[in-house]
């Protein structure tokens, strides 16, 4: 079982144990981003788009220099990375899209559509859209996996690339990822986690129960355990999402039996910056190999795990800033 998704990877391996939109629409909004030095009203835009035959959920904070931002999965959701990057939307015109099949953004009839590949042109065709001619492009774990496939078949369309905390590199690598989140988590965790699974309210797809769930799985992804409520609050899951985000990431699951992400890599060349914690899960030379075949600069910041924008913010905004403005230095 090799699922991209560190967060999903327990729950759907346990319960194997266990069992053997609408048109367009935008709107504008005003929130508050409080930057280290100051705070400034930023702008919201929330559309909804035709790309591929998918109506695909798209926001937009901030204004100036723009940034996509590729959510984790298969099958995630954008909402646990916009508290994150609300700084950088004074600076920088932040875009986050739902991926096909997940969060707010339609899934589709035909499931064999749900690959790598329609993933990749569903980013060409919002590029298209929001008319921007070479992205800065972001990825959160399977999103920087994302953003490299999508850097392979479309190098230029490139201007720079930002991998955060990317997935395994490798089945191998993968493996060991898995090991090492077993490691970490507690024999009570486990127990829990199976009988929650186990539990009705699970099967049903619970809100409640299934948010305990995959928090529960995906607390050794952070430096500190605690924390795992606060990283999944503005997480809203329903029965809808929920069941579409394991449905996504079980079709999905057969492209990482046996891959090798770093093949063809060598097409992209624009400068790319790769930010992991010091207390990743995942193995820190899966990393060296996307830093040597990218010719990347990495920044490891610590104490961080998977989600080092949560877990030090001020350190990844410093990191992200100073690679995209390096007069921000």
């Amino acid at each position: 079982m090799r699922i991209t998704n560190l967060s999903i990877i327990t729950i759907v391996v346990v319960l194997l144990t266990l069992i053997g939109c609408g048109n367009s629409n935008n709107q504008d909004n005003k929130t508050v981003a409080e930057n280290d030095s100051l705070t400034k009203e930023i702008t919201i835009e929330e559309e909804t788009v035709d790309i591929n035959g998918i109506k695909h959920y798209i926001k937009k904070i901030g204004s100036g220099e723009p940034i996509i931002v590729l959510h984790d999965g298969p099958g995630m959701f954008h909402d646990y990375l916009v508290p994150h990057f609300e700084k950088l939307a004074n600076d920088y015109q932040i875009i986050f899209y739902d991926q096909r099949g997940c969060g707010k953004t339609e899934f589709p009839q035909d499931t064999s559509t749900i690959t790598t590949a329609n993933f990749v042109e569903d980013l060409e065709g919002i590029r298209n859209h929001l008319k921007i001619e070479k992205l800065i492009l972001a990825g959160h774990s399977w999103g920087a996996a994302l953003a490299i496939s999508y850097g392979k078949k479309y190098p230029e369309h490139l201007n720079k690339l930002i991998l955060i905390s990317p997935a395994p590199a490798t089945s191998e690598y993968f493996d060991q990822t898995f090991k090492n989140m077993q490691h970490k988590r507690t024999d009570e965790d486990t127990k829990e986690l199976v009988k929650l699974m186990s539990s009705k309210e699970f099967e049903q797809r619970e809100p409640s129960a299934f948010l305990k769930a995959i928090s529960i799985g995906d607390k050794v992804n952070l430096a500190k355990q605690e924390t795992i409520d606060e990283l999944y609050k503005p997480m809203t899951f329903t029965p809808a999402n929920a069941n579409n985000l394991l449905l996504v990431n079980s079709i999905m699951e057969k492209n990482f039996f046996d891959y090798d992400i770093t093949k063809g890599i060598d097409v992209i060349d624009c400068p790319t910056l790769i930010i992991v914690g010091d207390m990743d899960n995942v193995p820190f030379a899966s990393n060296q190999i996307l830093q040597e075949s990218l010719n990347a600069r990495i920044e490891v910041l610590k104490p961080a795990c998977h989600y080092p924008f949560f877990e030090t913010p001020k350190e990844f905004n410093r990191a992200v800033k100073s690679f995209i403005s390096p007069e921000y230095e």
